[in-house]
């Protein structure tokens, strides 16, 4: 039996709903499950590493602690792994190349997402070190022109991030935050937006409904039981 596997914690609470969208997620594959034997394998690694997404000093032990538990997906008999953070796939590269077991990144199924729907502007919100790097570029290098927030609003999406880490919140807030994401996208003329970091499909809401506004997490989600059921994930 082969497993879906997991690196996860950072941070706990998107590596916590990713497994629940696995979970629901299955009934698509298995329309009638109703027995444990009929939901896939998953092996979550809860990973506490340091926060190296907000002090670059950390990121080399941190990167050592990932390498490890990489490894142990592998030792575990996952098919296919994918990382619960957008922002840890900065280091994907040296991730794969410790395991044979491959890792779904979630910036090339966004951009096959956005490639089906024919979106040409996107905007990406997430962590100033995932802004800061050419992940989704590259990505998307050939399928659609990204627009970043400019300097005042990637510090609210920060602050709405370590919000939502820290269970502080309200429900005024995440009104502010869907009131923002619609502002950004009407005023760049924007086809799509992409929820470039994980905790922000968790600051939007569970009323997450809108085709334009791209939840990383369900989109990872999707992909991974794809892979593992064997079917073409057309995203």
């Amino acid at each position: 039996m082969s497993a879906i596997g997991i690196l996860g914690g950072m941070g706990p609470q998107a590596s916590a709903k990713l497994y629940e969208l696995l979970i629901k997620g299955t009934q698509k594959y298995t329309p009638a499950a109703a027995l444990d034997d009929d939901y896939p394998e998953i092996v979550l690694l809860n990973v506490p590493v340091p926060n190296f997404i907000s002090n670059e000093n950390e990121l080399p032990k941190a990167k050592q602690i990932l390498l490890d538990r990489t490894k142990l997906l592998e030792k575990a008999g996952c098919s296919v792994s994918g990382i619960a953070c957008n922002t840890a796939h900065i280091l994907l590269p040296e991730l794969q190349a410790v395991t044979k077991v491959p890792f779904l990144p979630i910036q090339t199924i966004v951009a096959k997402r956005v490639e089906i729907a024919g979106f040409k502007q996107v905007g990406l919100l997430a962590t100033p070190t995932t802004l800061g790097s050419r992940l989704y570029d590259d990505a998307l290098s050939g399928i659609a022109d990204i627009v970043r927030p400019d300097i005042d609003f990637a510090k609210q999406i920060e602050q709405f991030i370590y919000k939502q880490l820290n269970d502080k919140l309200t429900e005024s807030g995440r009104r502010l935050f869907k009131e923002q994401v619609t502002k950004f996208k009407l005023t760049n003329n924007l086809d799509a937006v992409i929820l470039g970091c994980t905790e922000l499909p968790l600051v939007y809401g569970e009323s997450l409904n809108d085709e334009t506004v791209l939840d990383t997490l369900q989109i990872l989600s999707d992909g991974l039981l794809a892979s593992y059921f064997d079917t073409n994930y057309i995203g």
